[in-house]
């Protein structure tokens, strides 16, 4: 693996004591170097590496200097075979650790769902988390994949329970207006038609947004519910439901259907308010522009009965109207 590390992170990660060097100096010389970039590498991050690539290529040297050790190349250290399965049992037992119990993965469980799940941060985030954890308890875990179908299950197993508690809040007419809003997608209050843009600024464009906000706003959605779980969940909430069609949203079981569109919903009226901001300062914009050129015309038509030098006024109020830009620098 390629990459540049600080010197301090060398120092401090990848830095041998003596009493690793005593541990590792009683091994094979061949073994060595494969050997303590291994056991350093697990010290720093709670699991093993299979193989050498994945190792940053500065600390393999800079463990192969304080070695004094020739080369870098760890193509003949088996990472994942015999010798290298008996050194990883040997590195977990000179730095004091124990494989996981049953206890410990219960403990790590509730921690994942009640410490990593609610902020909404990815797999591979919560995964670098989990193995810190064991790391700080000295406790070494089953496989990778093990570990990362836990984390999953316990994501997955979150927002479920988010997306149901929601569902529980909707009263049965609110449901029943969502669940028409799905069945009718293209309607005035459609998903699909909720979904699309605000259009260009015009009467009918303002009309027809604000209807959408109507709509949502007549749902009386939670939107305490909102600030349960971290924002990074309900951002992946509203891209998810808004990468899906409705036909797509009606085959979700109806308690998740109805969590995913009310979040999508609760998330997408400050869009649309936005939205309606935008096409009003638009709007009004225009209107100004407008008005400005229709009074700057009627100065020019009564300047141009001026004769003699004022008849420069004139040119400067035709200027103003063609090009407003040009006209500021007469």
């Amino acid at each position: 693996m390629s990459g540049s590390i600080s010197g301090e992170a060398l120092a401090r990660n990848w830095s041998l004591s003596f009493a690793g060097g005593d541990f590792v100096n009683a091994k094979a010389v061949s073994a060595r170097l494969g050997l303590t970039v291994q056991l350093k590498f697990f010290a720093s991050h709670g699991f093993f590496v299979e193989d050498g690539a994945d190792l940053p290529n500065d600390a393999v040297s800079y463990v192969a200097e304080q070695l004094g050790v020739g080369g870098t190349d760890l193509s003949g250290y088996d990472f994942s075979g015999r010798s290298g399965r008996r050194h990883c049992a040997e590195i977990m037992q000179y730095l004091g650790f124990r494989r996981m119990k049953r206890a410990d993965r219960e403990a790590l469980t509730v921690w994942i769902s009640a410490e990593l799940c609610p902020g909404g941060m990815t797999v591979g985030a919560m995964m670098e988390q989990v193995f810190l954890w064991c790391l700080d308890g000295k406790i070494f875990g089953p496989s990778r994949k093990e570990l990362e179908r836990v984390v999953r299950s316990e994501r997955q197993r979150f927002l479920e329970a988010y997306l149901g508690r929601v569902a529980d809040r909707l009263s049965p007419k609110t449901v029943a207006l969502m669940e028409a809003s799905l069945a009718d997608p293209d309607s005035a209050s459609g998903f699909h038609t909720i979904k699309s843009d605000a259009g260009q600024a015009s009467l009918d464009s303002i009309i027809a947004i604000t209807d959408r906000l109507a709509f949502i706003q007549g749902l009386k959605l939670p939107r305490d519910l909102l600030s349960v779980p971290g924002k990074s969940w309900i951002e992946q909430i509203v891209r998810r439901v808004a990468g899906e069609k409705a036909s797509e949203m009606r085959r979700h079981a109806p308690a998740r259907q109805m969590g995913l569109y009310a979040v999508f919903l609760m998330s997408r009226e400050a869009q649309i308010i936005d939205g309606i901001i935008d096409l009003l300062v638009e709007t009004v914009h225009r209107i100004g522009a407008r008005s400005k050129r229709k009074v700057i015309a009627g100065i020019a038509r009564d300047i141009e009965r001026v004769y003699g030098k004022e008849r420069l006024l004139v040119e400067i109020a035709v200027a103003a109207i063609d090009d407003p830009a040009a006209a500021s620098a007469m």
